[in-house]
């Protein structure tokens, strides 16, 4: 027979075992979570990016239509001028420079041309952003919502596990208790093990013939180098 001991003990280290998956389940809720926020700024800075690009391209328009503008009341006082001219060589100039600015408002229709047909395409790809944005923070929101309640329930879980721990907890010895505590903080995972081939489950000690026989008989053993409990299981073997 099993030594009845430790069958409080094997309860609370199957309990505890339960509390560790639950925390690391707990814990991958706020990564999953950061890498969905993390997802969602990335396509925000994409958008505003693309936002960005057709407000300067805007600016560059409205620009080249003030030039246009402005050179346009130029021309026109050019000309003006011109029919006032009596001297040959004011009239060339002024020739000349109401060639130049007649080049510079070609230019600048071209140039405003360009920027129609640019802030069109930009238009285009902003709202294409705008739309994956919009719908992906949708989901994410519907995202972190099913998050949230998961964490919830693993939250009512854990308080649940608690309380049946601590209930374990008091039907087992302080001493065992303590030196199961000691093992467990210590971060060497199970604490009541199995004995296989002949050695601990825990750190694969070598035990002496005679106690891996009163082992399989029921008895119970402290490992002498990890301190784990060595009992007899479904698994358990002598040496080969």
């Amino acid at each position: 027979m099993r030594d009845e001991n430790l069958e409080p003990l094997l309860g609370l280290q199957e309990i505890d075992g339960r509390i560790d998956r639950l925390a690391r389940e707990m814990a991958e809720i706020p990564r999953e979570r950061r890498i969905h926020e993390k997802e969602i700024e990335e396509q925000k800075v994409t958008f505003e990016k693309e936002k960005e690009k057709a407000a300067e391209v805007s600016r560059d328009k409205e620009k080249c239509v003030g030039d246009k503008e402005s050179m346009q009341e130029t021309l026109a006082s050019f000309k003006s001028k011109l029919l006032e001219l009596k001297d040959n060589d004011a009239y060339r100039t002024m020739l000349m420079q109401i060639e130049n600015a007649e080049k510079r408002l070609g230019e600048l229709d071209i140039r405003i041309i360009e920027l129609m047909y640019e802030e069109e395409l930009i238009e285009e790809v902003q709202e294409a952003a705008r739309k994956t944005f919009e719908r992906n923070k949708a989901r994410a929101a519907k995202r972190q919502q099913i998050l949230d309640d998961q964490f919830n329930e693993l939250q009512e879980k854990m308080k649940e596990l608690e309380a049946e721990c601590e209930r374990v907890s008091g039907e087992i010895s302080p001493r065992l208790l303590d030196r199961y505590q000691r093992v467990r903080t210590a971060g060497k995972g199970l604490v009541v093990v199995g004995l296989i081939n002949g050695t601990c489950g825990g750190c694969h000690t070598k035990m002496p013939p005679q106690t891996a026989v009163e082992i399989s008989q029921g008895k119970t053993f402290p490992c002498p180098i990890c301190g784990r409990f060595i009992i007899w299981t479904e698994g358990s073997s002598f040496s080969d």
